[in-house]
């Protein structure tokens, strides 16, 4: 079955216009708020949905086949052990003991699982869609230029957050976020070429931030307890096993069908 592609010129004006007003809404200072917090997540919501549509049309015209729900069955076996550190990313012990609290409304929370969904989509869409698949037009002739290009792509997404120091942020704070966007990258590139499903790279890492940024945006209290801590590692080694495994384990003819040409 061919889809047909979206005319070049309505592809490249609808991402440009998405564009300009991404860059509008992130850097002009408007307030959607007199709430800081509110008003944050409003302007988040905004500019990473303008930025989700920009992408979702440009891999469209692009022709890449990542929206695959053909095998949605052993798609979502092979996202169970991603599921699992995503999860993992909510303090569930901290929340469970009272040692950490939702401090927000259920407005706030239903707000910013919005917020984390569209960050989701953005990220993906751009990082594992458009960059990824980009860098592997050229390098899929082996399963180790496939594995290499996963490495050079999720490099790219953990260094983009460098950026961050220019936003105020600490470095130590910086280096270890572009340290986990990197393994993040990593394992949801895994999802994209393992389920030709961008969709469901964009869910998991959408829950992922939901989970982690719940707290310290609309929380309060202690959630980096030592038994949270040894869980988290010994998952994370297991995970990323789990991933590089199935990373060494692609044949290039797996990924070939994202990159069958779709009708003119």
């Amino acid at each position: 079955m061919t889809v047909k592609k979206p005319d070049r010129r309505f592809a490249l004006g609808t991402a440009g216009v998405c564009a300009l007003a991404m860059v509008f809404f992130e850097y002009y200072p408007l307030r959607f708020s007199a709430d800081e917090v509110l008003s944050g997540i409003i302007k988040m919501i905004i500019t990473r949905g303008l930025g989700t549509v920009m992408f979702t049309v440009l891999l469209a015209y692009l022709g890449y086949h990542i929206h695959s729900f053909r095998r949605l069955g052993r798609s979502l076996v092979f996202c169970l052990p991603p599921l699992a550190v995503v999860v993992n990313n909510l303090p569930i012990l901290a929340l469970i003991t009272g040692a950490a609290q939702v401090t927000r409304p259920v407005s706030y929370v239903l707000l910013f699982a919005l917020q984390c969904l569209l960050i989701g989509t953005f990220e993906e869409t751009a990082f594992r869609g458009a960059v990824m698949l980009i860098m592997l037009e050229r390098r899929r002739s082996s399963t180790k230029q496939i594995f290499w290009v996963v490495v050079a792509s999720s490099a790219v997404f953990g260094g983009i957050h460098l950026l961050n120091l220019f936003a105020g942020a600490g470095f130590g704070a910086t280096i270890q976020q572009v340290g986990y966007s990197f393994l993040i990258g990593g394992m949801c590139a895994a999802v994209v070429l393992r389920t030709r499903n961008v969709w469901l790279a964009a869910l998991l890492h959408g829950i992922y931030d939901f989970c982690g940024f719940l707290l310290p945006t609309l929380g309060e209290g202690s959630w980096w307890d030592t038994p949270t801590i040894i869980f988290t590692v010994l998952l994370a080694l297991a995970v990323a096993a789990y991933v590089i495994v199935s990373l060494a384990r692609l044949r290039p003819e797996d990924v070939e069908p994202i990159f069958a040409k779709k009708e003119n």
